[in-house]
């Protein structure tokens, strides 16, 4: 009877500690630090159950790799446990025990911890059990404890600015069903694979600003082989992240197909500039026949001013050519028109031009001297000798000048 007088008094004295702790932690975090374990009592108990000692058989830590997709990372070892997250097939994770039928695993990447701000004071947690939670909510599962003077860094959530954003600490555990795991090596692999993730993450980000940065260049100017061998190298180096490795294959065919059409339209763009220069050079060629039989035509009328000099010559003994003309410039007289080539396949034909004023005939002309060809369509003057027009409807002239 005493035994069990002394066993209800300490019973007691526990239940009165246990409110007064739960109390003060309740005004400061409203149940963000949870209270000491209560002591529950039979009404029939006499004395406390023997204990049973279990041995639990030693477990080797490894780096496993997670053999299927969508898989189920949990909060306790149990089907009915919270869900964490879904883990990616080929995912690595670091395995330091085991529980039943489940792997518990230190927290993977991308797994967040929350801690109440007003617990953390200059990055030194200020309280004893300090709830460490899966959200920034207290509604959120713990995950770990806290205690005073534990450092900790973190940054104000985005989602609650009440809470501090922490990494996970490193007592925390979660859990995975074994058939999911795979073994791939010691526990020293999951950093060595963590830092291979991290590199060839890096390389497919530095590829990708590369590709926009050639991309923008124009097409003579892109250096295709090394945007290419980039993303080679993704492939064959990084095999054990299939992942980025599908990443790089699509990428590489995007950047094949979008070099292809630049290629393209820089080939059309040539081809069209070699047509271009083709039909220019044709144009020039063409304006030189052109020019050529203008000369010839010119020439046509040589034997016919040739002979009238000869004549004057007859007058004008030891004169030249030139001082013929210049003569025959004081007779000439201007003729105003708009000058039109004299095309028509006609014998004897007095020029090779024709002036017309107010859409009339005034005048056939040519000359030896200036390439009338050129004022085709264009209203001019001309300085003309009268020539022979051959019975022809209207007068006839040497063009000695343009005015």
């Amino acid at each position: 009877m005493t035994k069990l007088f002394s066993l209800l008094c300490a019973s007691i004295s526990a239940l009165i500690m246990t409110g007064i702790f739960a109390d003060e932690t309740e005004s400061a975090s409203k149940e963000n630090v949870s209270p000491a374990p209560k002591i529950k009592l039979e009404q029939n108990e006499i004395a406390a159950a023997p204990k049973v000692s279990i041995i639990k058989k030693p477990f080797s830590p490894f780096t496993g790799r997670i053999k299927a997709s969508k898989v189920r990372l949990r909060l306790q070892p149990d089907l009915e446990s919270r869900i964490v997250r879904e883990m990616k097939k080929n995912e690595y994770v670091s395995v330091v025990d085991e529980e039943g039928d489940f792997l518990a695993i230190e927290a993977p990447l991308g797994v967040k911890a929350y801690v109440f701000r007003s617990f953390v004071l200059d990055n030194v947690v200020e309280g004893n059990r300090v709830n460490v939670r899966l959200e920034p909510s207290l509604e959120s599962p713990i995950i770990a404890h806290l205690n005073t003077g534990d450092k900790v860094k973190g940054v104000v959530s985005e989602q609650h600015n009440k809470w501090l954003e922490i990494p996970v600490p490193s007592q925390t555990r979660f859990f995975i069903s074994k058939e999911f795991v795979e073994f791939i090596g010691g526990p020293e692999m999951k950093a060595q694979m963590d830092k291979r993730r991290n590199a060839v993450d890096q390389l497919l980000e530095s590829a990708s600003l590369l590709c926009k940065a050639e991309m923008n260049k124009s097409f003579e100017e892109i250096d295709f082989e090394r945007l290419k061998r980039s993303y080679q190298t993704i492939i064959q180096d990084y095999t054990d992240f299939p992942e980025q490795v599908d990443k790089a294959r699509e990428f590489l065919a995007t950047l094949q197909e979008t070099y292809l059409q630049k290629r393209i339209a820089y080939l059309e763009a040539k081809a069209s500039s070699t047509m271009h220069q083709e039909e220019s050079n044709l144009l020039e060629a063409a304006k030189a026949v052109q020019k050529d039989e203008l000369n010839d035509r010119m020439k046509t009328w040589e034997p016919i001013e040739e002979a009238l000099y000869l004549t004057w010559t007859q007058f004008n003994q030891e004169k030249n050519i030139e001082e013929y003309y210049d003569q025959e410039k004081l007779l000439a007289v201007p003729i105003s028109g708009i000058l039109e080539a004299y095309i028509s396949p006609v014998k004897n034909k007095p020029g090779d031009f024709i002036m017309r004023e107010n859409d009339l005939p005034v005048a056939y002309v040519y000359s030896t001297k200036i390439d009338l060809q050129n004022y085709v369509g264009k209203k001019v003057t001309l300085i003309g000798s009268p020539r022979t027009n051959n019975n022809f409807a209207f007068p006839a002239y040497f063009i000695h000048a343009i005015e």
